[in-house]
């Protein structure tokens, strides 16, 4: 089988990605990679006509072609002559159903109707698919196997809680609560402008230089330094959350605020906070306000702003003791998973795709009601679905909560271990593979067996 494959972000484009629409599903697609080469030969493509050109070649020689799409469905091509899968992640209770701006693509029904299959990466999103199409509609639940890449980093009888010092290697901006002057006083009831002054003064002796360039035709760019690699050492018990601050669902606001008021008085808790942005302003005033607000504190809050390459991302999960996901809807959250494939214990909901594997065996289930809420590409915002509205006291019950078990030691590494052991059934390249490989089967029969009959 030649398995064709594609998605909007590329490698060689995704730093200057980091916090645009669908960014993450170019880490859906290189995580499917190696599950789909387990099944056939894969190739990139990124255009239509190269979709097109190929499909025609290989048919000719008499292998069955698929072109899976990582992408959003209304931005799957639709009509191609080459079978085509969406392989996408969704995080609300229905499908958009409304052809707004007069593109018939915006109502997904529309698209299903138009491709061979669907691979939706949460139980919940794939059985909207089949709720919304005739029975025998082809669409599989399956997340993204990323397994392999973390099988082994965590020892199999789990971790012991470690509350001694430990490092991680970091290219980037840090952000560390006890470098900056914190004074509620200096931000309260000030206008924004000022607050966005003395928020920059809070960074004084940490915000690095930067150099103004000569004006070129009456324009003045500011260019910054690229930041020096450090080690930024933790210690105590770290909670890890990896989230992009534009995303309002990811709720950060109320995952620090229920941070710092758990661990007010507990100087061995941290919290690391990694921003997937490639625009510091974009949160920084707001971060630095809320904290001044929040103090004082004796816990630690460190906001990793930058990239981070595969080693240092590893080094940053074995310094961490838990992964924190407060969000009100998940279309899968991968960070979470490979913290847990590597045996890091969560705090998470247990709603949308993470209702799939998150449990009481080794996370510590944040509550959530309903709320009424807009598709987040729907430009009329007209109210047509639900998302999670965050139990902020849950949250912050399950810190200390945690914490207390974190101290207890043999029952923290038993939830280690039983998180390690979970996700190496559910999101195994083996497993993946092995549903995945008959599905696609089906959906390039079915697709010559209609092309026969015509």
């Amino acid at each position: 089988m030649i398995i064709l494959v594609s998605s909007k972000i590329s490698q060689a484009d995704i730093h200057a990605s980091l916090g645009k629409p669908e960014y993450s599903y170019f880490f859906l697609m290189k995580d499917f990679l190696p599950a789909l080469e387990q099944i056939g030969t894969v190739i990139q493509v990124r255009s239509r006509d190269e979709i097109e050109a190929l499909h025609a070649s290989y048919s000719d020689q008499g292998e069955s072609v698929v072109f899976i799409s990582v992408s959003p469905p209304h931005q799957t091509p639709l009509d191609l002559k080459c079978p085509t899968v969406s392989l996408f992640a969704w995080e609300f209770d229905s499908l958009p159903s409304v052809a707004w701006d007069e593109k018939p693509q915006n109502d997904w029904r529309h698209v299903f109707a138009h491709i061979s299959g669907a691979i939706a990466t949460s139980r919940e999103a794939a059985g909207l698919v089949a709720q919304s199409m005739a029975e025998g509609f082809p669409v599989i639940a399956l997340p993204a196997p990323v397994w392999a890449r973390f099988a082994d980093v965590c020892p199999e009888s789990g971790w012991t809680s470690d509350f001694g010092p430990r490092s991680f290697e970091f290219a980037g901006q840090v952000i560390d609560s006890r470098d900056l002057k914190l004074n509620p006083e200096s931000v309260a009831h000030r206008p924004y402008s000022e607050a966005k002054r003395i928020s920059k003064a809070m960074l004084k002796g940490w915000w690095h230089e930067v150099r103004l360039p000569k004006a070129q035709a009456g324009v003045v760019k500011v260019e910054e330094e690229s930041p020096a690699t450090r080690m930024v050492e933790v210690d105590g018990i770290v909670y890890t959350s990896v989230l992009n601050p534009a995303d309002g669902r990811k709720n950060w606001v109320e995952l620090l605020s229920a941070f710092c008021w758990a661990f007010r008085d507990e100087k061995n808790a941290t919290l690391v906070l990694k921003m997937t942005h490639n625009d510091m302003d974009l949160y920084r005033g707001t971060l630095l306000n809320l904290l001044a607000r929040l103090s004082p504190f004796r816990c630690r809050v460190l906001v990793l702003h930058g990239f981070l390459e595969d080693p240092q991302y590893l080094q940053l999960i074995k310094a961490s003791s838990y992964y924190v996901n407060a969000s009100s809807g998940e279309g899968l959250c991968i960070p979470l998973m490979e913290f847990l494939c590597c045996g890091k214990p969560a705090i998470a909901p247990a709603h949308t795709a993470m209702a799939d594997y998150i449990n009481p065996n080794f996370a510590f289930i944040v509550k959530s009601s309903l709320q009424l809420t807009d598709w987040p590409h729907d430009p009329t915002g007209m109210q047509q679905t639900h998302s999670h509205r965050l139990n902020w006291e849950s949250l912050m019950q399950a810190y200390r909560t945690s914490y207390a078990t974190a101290c207890e030691g043999l029952r923290y590494q038993i939830l280690s271990r039983q998180a390690r052991e979970h996700m190496r059934s559910f999101c195994s390249i083996q497993r993946i593979s092995g549903e995945l490989g008959p599905f696609l089967q089906r959906v390039t029969a079915s697709c010559i067996s209609k092309e026969s009959q015509e």
